[in-house]
């Protein structure tokens, strides 16, 4: 699964930055034990008392700094510093195209996998870490669609629900993009 993975990233077109500021998330994909033939991957939900998306859930990362070595890079510092993720016990496999948020950040989502166990800790930006089962999110059955704005115009967006954690907005629509990149899902954002 994950050389496919790989492979399915490394066809995608490279694409030039927007000039807008550039942030990037992580897509980590647990790959060791029994996650190597039920993968999961890693959510977090962002806590409440923050000034912006406070409450979301999303991918661990955040802005680009200067010191970071590259785009994948950023993900990597962000990922330790929101969740103690070990970034030498992590392999990128490629990125998806970037998505411009609502704050018109270009987010770049890198997919890697997660290669021994982690004891994951949330730090003060971070209330809870979860991780949800490729098989839920690839089974139709769980979908739901809510209606967003988003570039001027009215889009149904696929919703997941578990654990009492709701994944939406510019974190589902990357999810969608991973799985429709990833494992041929056609899961469509409609228009309307």
């Amino acid at each position: 699964m994950i050389e496919d993975i790989k492979y399915k990233l490394n066809l995608l077109n490279s694409e030039k930055p927007s000039g807008r500021p550039q942030a990037s998330v992580l897509i980590a994909i647990l790959n060791y034990g029994k996650f190597i033939e039920s993968p999961e991957l890693i959510y977090t939900q962002r806590s409440s008392h923050l000034s912006t998306h406070s409450g979301e859930v999303s991918f661990p990362g955040g802005k680009s700094d200067e010191s970071d070595p590259s785009l994948f890079g950023t993900a990597l510092r962000e990922s330790n510093e929101e969740m103690n993720l070990n970034s030498k016990d992590v392999t990128e496999l490629g990125k998806l195209n970037y998505l411009i948020s609502r704050h018109k950040i270009e987010v770049n989502p890198f997919v890697a996998s997660v290669d021994q166990p982690q004891v994951l800790k949330p730090n003060e930006e971070i209330q809870e870490i979860f991780t949800v089962p490729l098989d839920f999110l690839l089974d139709p059955v769980n979908i739901q669609r809510e209606t967003i704005e988003r570039q001027g115009g009215v889009w149904q967006v696929p919703t997941w629900t578990i654990k009492d954690q709701k994944i939406w907005g510019l974190t589902a629509m990357i999810t969608v993009n991973f799985l429709n990149v990833c494992f041929d899902a056609n899961i469509e954002i409609l228009e309307g």
